[in-house]
């Protein structure tokens, strides 16, 4: 690969992960994994790849830590709602005992 176009294609992920939101962000690493895979196949030097892997193993651990994010705020989300509901409940009880004594 030439070595001009590798820069500008590490600039362009170094421009995208910095401005990305979350899910933006998903995308690009996924994009970014894909590309280091391919890459870090076609590389003779120990050194790159070495710093592929590593650039892979953490771009990996991004994606992870997003996806985990939603699974976090969809656990939140239902157990934060259950316990309004229940909040709900006990402050109707209260108020219903309160209107009948």
């Amino acid at each position: 690969m030439d070595a001009n176009l590798l820069r500008r294609r590490y600039q362009d992920y170094e421009k995208s992960l910095k401005r990305s939101k979350p899910r933006e962000l998903m995308l690009v690493v996924r994009d970014f994994l894909f590309f280091v895979r391919g890459l870090k196949s076609s590389v003779t030097s120990s050194w790159l790849k070495s710093n592929l892997a590593e650039q892979e193993r953490i771009a990996s651990r991004i994606f992870t830590v997003l996806r985990l994010r939603y699974l976090i705020l969809f656990l939140y989300r239902r157990i934060v709602d259950g316990l309004v509901s229940r909040l709900l409940n006990l402050i109707r009880l209260l108020v219903t005992r309160i209107s009948f004594t």
